[in-house]
C-alpha cells in the first residue's frame, strides 16, 4: 500500500495525533488504511465544504419507534432528557419493545413535506434525519437479511407497507431546496453481533460476539443509503468511545465507499472518539457551544429545542425564538454551524412549541440572514452586548443587550463608510469616542428593532482593527471574569473542560505550581464605575485545602482568602471576598497563590463583581 508519514499525522484517535513511526517500525495495516483515507478526505475538503460553510443552519430530526413512547413506558414517565433512550431507561427487552412500539409508528401522509416547509421557513439549508438510532430499527427500506427478518424483533424496517419514509424525507427536502443527509448509529441494541457498548439494561445473552458480521451489516446499510436516496449532504455517524472507534467500525472502508460513491458527501468526526476530534470533515459538540469556538477546524453544534432529541410528551422546557436566535448568533460568531433538532411524534407531527420557535427564527432570518449565511467568526474576543460576524468589507454587530443611552460601543478602530440597522435604510451616526478610549461609538435608536437580536451593519473601508480585549460589565452592571477571558502565566495552570453533551463547564484547573497566575483585563465606561462586591467560585479536594490566595485589582487594592475544603475538585463553593472601588477606565484583576499545602491550589470557575453603588 502506498502511504506517507504526512497521511499518518491526519489520524487523531480523540486524544492526539499519532506520532510518525520509526522507518523500521511495523505499522498496522488498518491504521495505515485509515490515515490514507483521512488524508484523501482532507485533500479536497475546502471544495466539498464550501456550501456547508455558507449554510450555517440545518435541521436535525430524531424520529423512530421511540417517538411513539414519548418518554414513558407502561404508564411510567421517565424524566431523563433523552426520550429516544426509553428502551434503556425502562429496561425493555428488544422483542417486547418491538411488539409494543411497531404498531404505534404510523407516519402520516405528507409528514415530510411539512418538515421541509418548516425547515425552509426557518431559513435552514440542509437537514439530517435518523436512518437508524441505537435501538437498531431502520427508517430506510434495507435489504440486509437481518433487517428483512430476524428472530429478535421480526425485522428492523419500520416504514409502512408500500412506503419508504427515508425516501419521502430526502425527496421533500430537495423539493424545498435543502440538502438531505442521514444520521446513522454505529451502536445497535438489538443486533446479536453488535459491539458491547452502551447496551440497555435488559437481560441479554452473555456470549462472544462476531464483530465482523456486524461490521458487514453496517457497511451494507451505508451502501444502501448511498445508492438509493440520491445525492446526500452527509452521513452523520454516532458514536465512538476510546475502546471502540476507527477500525472497530471499518472506518477506512466506510469512508472509501462514501468518497467513491458520492464524491461530494461530507462525514462528521464520530467514527472516532471525542466530539472535537479532527478526523472527518467537521467536529460535533453536542448541546453546548465551545466558548472560543474550535479554531482551525470546521464544527457544528447539534442542539435541541427542548431537552430531548426524540419526542417527549412531558418535556415542556422549550426554547423560545429569542433563545434560538441568540444560540444561532453565538455559534455563527465563533465560526460554527447549528444543526437544530426537532423530535416529531410517531405520526411525524412536530410539536407546536417547536414550530412556533422555528417560524420565529425564520422571521428573524428573513431580515437578518445576511449576518449568518456565508459569514466568518467575529474579530473580537468578546463583546459585552452581544456577538458579531463578518464578511470582507462588512461587519455585523448582533446586539442582544440594547444600550439604554443610545451609544453602542464597539472595541475597534478602522475606517467605517456607513452604519445602519440591517433591514433598514436610515444611516446611523458613528465615530471614535474619546470618553471610550478611542473606541467606535454608533448612535442607535432608543429601542431595538427586534428584542431577540437587532443587527447593526457596518460597511468598512478596510479591515477591522480590534482594540485590546477588556471584560466589560453586562447590562445589569455585573462583571464576570470567566476562565477563557484570563491570560495565564507560569507552569501547569490551564482552562479545564469538565463534562460532555450539554453539561460542559470550564474552570481554571491544574494549579499545581503556586507561581502561576491568572490575569483579567477589565474596562469600565464613564457611567460604569463604582463600588463592587467581589465573589469567587472555588473547589478543592479536602486534603489539599488551606492555600493562601490573593486577588489584586490594579488599581483598586488586594483581598486575600484561604481556600476551604469543598469536598472535591468539582464541588464548588462561593466565597464572598469583600468590596472594591473601581473608577472609570481600565483595570487588571490578578489571581495569585501565596502557598500550596496540598496537591494543587484550587480550581476556579468564576469571579463575579456585582455593582453596589455607582461612581458619583
Amino acid at each position: 500500500m502506498r502511504f506517507t508519514l504526512a497521511a499518518l499525522s491526519v489520524l487523531n484517535l480523540g486524544s492526539g495525533a499519532i506520532a510518525d513511526p520509526p522507518a523500521t517500525a511495523a505499522v498496522d495495516e488498518t491504521v495505515l488504511a485509515e490515515a490514507d483515507e483521512l488524508a484523501r478526505w482532507a485533500a479536497d475538503r475546502d471544495e466539498r465544504m464550501a456550501w456547508w460553510r455558507e449554510a450555517r443552519l440545518g435541521m436535525f430530526i430524531h424520529w423512530g419507534l421511540y417517538s411513539g413512547a414519548g418518554g414513558a413506558w407502561d404508564g411510567t414517565i421517565y424524566p431523563q432528557h433523552y426520550a429516544e433512550w426509553i428502551q434503556n431507561w425502562a429496561a425493555v427487552p428488544c422483542g417486547e419493545y418491538a411488539r409494543q412500539m411497531k404498531p404505534r409508528f404510523r407516519p402520516a401522509e405528507g409528514f415530510a413535506d411539512e418538515w421541509a416547509t418548516l425547515a425552509a421557513e426557518a431559513g435552514m439549508r440542509y437537514a439530517v434525519m435518523t436512518s437508524k438510532h441505537h435501538e437498531g430499527f431502520t427508517l430506510f427500506n434495507s435489504t440486509e437479511p437481518y433487517s428483512l427478518d430476524n428472530d429478535v424483533t421480526g425485522g428492523t424496517n419500520i416504514s409502512p407497507p408500500g412506503r419508504d419514509v427515508a425516501r419521502e424525507f430526502a425527496e421533500a427536502m430537495r423539493a424545498k431546496g435543502l440538502r438531505p443527509g442521514f444520521y446513522y448509529s454505529l451502536l445497535d441494541w438489538q443486533h446479536p453481533e453488535a459491539f458491547e457498548m452502551a447496551l440497555p439494561a435488559y437481560p441479554r445473552e452473555q456470549r462472544e460476539r462476531d464483530h465482523d458480521v456486524y461490521r458487514a451489516y453496517v457497511l451494507g446499510h451505508v451502501r444502501e443509503l448511498l445508492a438509493n436516496y440520491g445525492p446526500l449532504a452527509t452521513i452523520w455517524f454516532d458514536y465512538s468511545d476510546r475502546s471502540r472507534q476507527g477500525e472497530a467500525w471499518g472506518a477506512a472502508t466506510l469512508m472509501k465507499e462514501m468518497r467513491e460513491t458520492q464524491p461530494g458527501i461530507l462525514v462528521n468526526n464520530r467514527l472516532y472518539e471525542g466530539l472535537e476530534n479532527r478526523n472527518g470533515d467537521f467536529g460535533t459538540p453536542e448541546k453546548y457551544v465551545p466558548p472560543t469556538g474550535l479554531p482551525g477546524m470546521d464544527w457544528e453544534v447539534n442542539h435541541t429545542l427542548n431537552e430531548s432529541y426524540g419526542f417527549s410528551s412531558h418535556d415542556a422546557n422549550w426554547k423560545d425564538t429569542t433563545e434560538v436566535v441568540r444560540l444561532l448568533c453565538d455559534i455563527a460568531s465563533k465560526g460554527g454551524n447549528l444543526l437544530l433538532n426537532i423530535g416529531p411524534d410517531a405520526g411525524g407531527r412536530v410539536p407546536e412549541p417547536a414550530q412556533e420557535s422555528l417560524r420565529g427564527l425564520g422571521r428573524w432570518m428573513r431580515v437578518n440572514g445576511e449576518a449568518i449565511y456565508g459569514t466568518s467568526a467575529s474579530p473580537f474576543v468578546k463583546l459585552p452586548w452581544g456577538r458579531a460576524t463578518q464578511k470582507p468589507g462588512t461587519l455585523y454587530l448582533m446586539v442582544f443587550d440594547w444600550p439604554n443611552d443610545g451609544r453602542l460601543v464597539v472595541p475597534m478602530r478602522g475606517a467605517v463608510r456607513t452604519a445602519r440597522i440591517l433591514g433598514g435604510a436610515e444611516s446611523l451616526a458613528f465615530g471614535p469616542s474619546a470618553r471610550d478610549a478611542g473606541r467606535l461609538v454608533v448612535e442607535v435608536p432608543e429601542q431595538p428593532v427586534d428584542p431577540a437580536c437587532t443587527v447593526v451593519v457596518l460597511e468598512l473601508e478596510g479591515e477591522v482593527e480590534p482594540m485590546s480585549f477588556l471584560v466589560f460589565p453586562s447590562a445589569d452592571g455585573c462583571i464576570e471574569l470567566a476562565p477563557h477571558d484570563a491570560t495565564l502565566e507560569g507552569p501547569s495552570l490551564r482552562v479545564e473542560r469538565v463534562g460532555v453533551i450539554g453539561d460542559v463547564r470550564h474552570n481554571l484547573g491544574y494549579w499545581l505550581d503556586p507561581k502561576a497566575t491568572a490575569t483579567w483585563p477589565i474596562g469600565l465606561g464613564v457611567d460604569q464605575g463604582g463600588e463592587f462586591k467581589v465573589a469567587i467560585e472555588v473547589a478543592c479536594k479536602d486534603d489539599s485545602a488551606g492555600a493562601e490566595v490573593e486577588l489584586e485589582f490594579e488599581p483598586g487594592g488586594t483581598m486575600a482568602f484561604t481556600v476551604p475544603a469543598t469536598g472535591g475538585w468539582q464541588e464548588y463553593r462561593t466565597l464572598e471576598l469583600g468590596k472594591v472601588q473601581l473608577p472609570f477606565g481600565s483595570h487588571r484583576a490578578i489571581l495569585r497563590a501565596k502557598s500550596k499545602p496540598g496537591e494543587a491550589v484550587c480550581n476556579v470557575r468564576a469571579i463575579r463583581l456585582t455593582q453596589v453603588t455607582t461612581a458619583p
